[in-house]
């Protein structure tokens, strides 16, 4: 049993409200007067509901917990270091694997390592270094030959020599032991609580496997969170016979802003002629959202550009009831012109939206900007959607960004383009209701309410006030899991 006395209760779209709350075994037993007795009572503490983090890829994001991460490099000699501080700890493994590169920040304006450049640091060991985005990875000539057997290793290194793109993100993905995809859940999960994460819609597998949904179902109770599973993979029939409700989360309709990949109707800015990559054509899309719907899944897709977006839209129109019954999203949607967000609406569709691309990309003089021009303006535009009646439910998209709801709800309140800001109960309300009614978990999480799962985040003041949004505690189904009240 746990009490709070006078406690200030934030669970957006309800007012906030004084209250106090006891909780008994995992559920929010009473919101009112309670009489404390003999039991200790916690006084005057804010209460939010537990975050839910709506697009993660969880298993990559516990890799970057194991393996290197080199987001916070500024050279390419940093870089280098960073590698070849590893090799000890790759050769036990067998290979080298690095996340987080993002050239565009680096001093050495839009560096990016050639095959030659990695073969320095090690001929003899696989190494692997994903883009920030993670639609591209960088391979020394060992890595190609491992991921990439089937394909011919150039003689000589052009611009672009040593990128290579899904085929390899994937075929990396299927080089990790089982163990290590263990480990990697349950390090992501356990970081995630520290944040006050308590719950995650987590993209899983890929066009090639399911496996690594046994691989998280044999975890049970040690991941900590509650996973919500998108499986990233065509197969309705395996789907369905796996007992999931879900399909999609990053299958791509086209790549990123970053690679040049994501599809855009007219030229990037940048790439006068390129138009990025569709990965379906309009018939294909067309069926898949067909058989999906008449299997009874939840359906979403990764779609960034406008492109991609209005032929994602395009398929959704032939098929979907337009009450949107099965909840049905688009993950990302980051250039969304004003005609996109009409559509959008009409067919009540949800968003899954990660904020900090805005910080890390949408800065004056920015990623978004040297790609996009003046199409910048449509980029994530929070409160266009918002006034249009369409709800966004808040992710990370990690490792990509950080996942850190403080740092997302501040992104919110801080986007670039000060039209498209909205306010501290929206943000939340991404992060914790609209989350939950986007999994169809709104009756069992993600709100203050009497016979909920009692998934809670403690503050010792009230963070309305104060915008610091990291919880001093935080309660999983009724037991303190991280930090102290």
């Amino acid at each position: 049993m746990i009490i709070f006395k006078n406690a200030l209760l934030h669970s957006p779209p309800q007012e906030s409200i004084r209250a106090d709350l006891l909780i008994e075994g995992a559920r929010i037993a009473k919101i009112g007067r309670v009489e404390s007795g003999s039991a200790h009572a916690y006084e005057n503490k804010a209460i939010l509901p537990g975050y839910i983090d709506s697009h993660i890829h969880l298993l990559e994001y516990g890799y970057s917990l194991i393996f290197l991460d080199l987001r916070e490099a500024r050279s390419r000699k940093e870089i280098m270091d960073l590698l070849s501080s590893q090799l000890p700890e790759a050769r036990k493994l067998g290979f080298l694997y690095a996340f987080n590169l993002a050239s565009e920040r680096l001093t050495e304006a839009d560096w990016e390592p050639l095959t030659s450049d990695l073969d320095s640091i090690a001929d003899d060991l696989p190494i692997v270094v994903r883009r920030e985005d993670g639609h591209s990875v960088y391979l020394n000539t060992k890595a190609r030959r491992w991921l990439l057997y089937d394909q011919p290793i150039a003689e000589a290194d052009t611009p672009l020599a040593g990128r290579f793109n899904e085929l390899a993100v994937e075929r990396m993905q299927e080089r990790i032991p089982r163990d290590v995809r263990i480990e990697a859940f349950i390090k992501a999960g356990a970081d995630l609580l520290g944040k006050g994460v308590t719950a995650a819609a987590v993209m899983i597998g890929d066009e090639a496997s399911l496996g690594d949904v046994e691989v998280i179902r044999s975890i049970g109770e040690r991941l900590g969170i509650e996973a919500a599973l998108f499986p990233q993979n065509r197969d309705v029939e395996a789907i369905c016979d796996l007992e999931l409700t879900r399909l999609g989360g990053c299958i791509l309709i086209d790549g990123s802003f970053g690679s040049r990949t994501a599809a855009l109707r007219k030229p990037y800015t940048d790439a006068p002629g390129n138009h990025g990559i569709l990965y379906f054509s309009q018939k294909e899309l067309d069926t898949l959202v067909e058989c999906a719907e008449d299997a009874g899944l939840q359906m979403t897709f990764h779609a960034i550009g406008d492109e991609a977006i209005e032929q994602l839209l395009t398929a959704y129109e032939k098929t979907i009831d337009p009450a949107n019954s099965r909840r049905h999203r688009i993950e990302h949607a980051e250039l969304l012109a004003p005609d996109l967000i009409e559509r959008a609406a009409k067919l009540n569709l949800i968003l899954g939206v990660q904020s900090m691309f805005e910080i890390a990309w949408g800065q004056e003089g920015g990623m978004y900007a040297g790609r996009l021009g003046d199409r910048l303006r449509w980029t994530n535009p929070y409160r266009s959607i918002l006034d249009a009646g369409i709800r966004i439910a808040a992710g990370s998209d990690a490792p990509i960004t950080n996942p850190d709801p403080r740092e997302g709800i501040k992104a919110f309140l801080n986007h670039p383009i000060t039209e498209e800001r909205i306010s501290v109960q929206e943000a939340l309300a991404a992060y914790t209701y609209q989350g939950a009614y986007a999994l169809h978990l709104e009756d069992r999480i993600g709100s203050i309410r009497e016979g909920l799962q009692a998934d809670l985040l403690v503050f010792d003041s009230d963070p309305f006030q104060t915008l610091q949004f990291r919880p001093s505690a935080v309660i999983r189904r009724g037991k303190l899991v991280a930090g102290s009240i």
